[in-house]
């Protein structure tokens, strides 16, 4: 696995998102799958937008059917680009061949996006 992966771009709310996952974790850790929520690069919201947003990440156990998720409640603002976990489950499980979480080289990771509300004062 390389040091960044990130996923298609994919829309929500007329918003373009990816996911973006450090395998080996990221400078604040390094014994942990990082992974995040990432707005698009191209796609900011304007100063007066706000948004409030449900998140959930798994990662899918493509064997056994237990799957990692990890849930968390976005309060979205144009100075924002990433939300997530810098240590979102431990390596040596991750890639526990037991485990079913990485298949050969292949790990399955899944984004669930939900709308709970927004505000736009301008």
């Amino acid at each position: 696995m390389d040091n960044f992966v990130r996923s298609p771009t994919f829309e929500v709310g007329v918003h373009k998102w990816y996911v973006g996952m450090y395998p080996h974790g990221n400078k604040y850790s390094t014994d942990c799958i990082s992974l995040y929520l990432c707005l698009g690069a191209s796609d900011e919201l304007r100063l007066e937008s706000k948004k409030v947003f449900v998140m959930t990440l798994s990662i899918l156990d493509q064997k056994n059917g237990k799957h990692l998720t990890a849930t968390s409640g976005l309060w979205v603002c144009n100075n924002g680009c990433g939300w997530g976990w810098a240590d979102f489950f431990g390596l040596k499980k991750l890639k526990d061949p037991s485990g079913g979480y990485v298949v050969g080289s292949s790990c399955i990771v899944k984004a669930d996006l939900t709308i709970i509300g927004s505000s736009n004062d301008g």
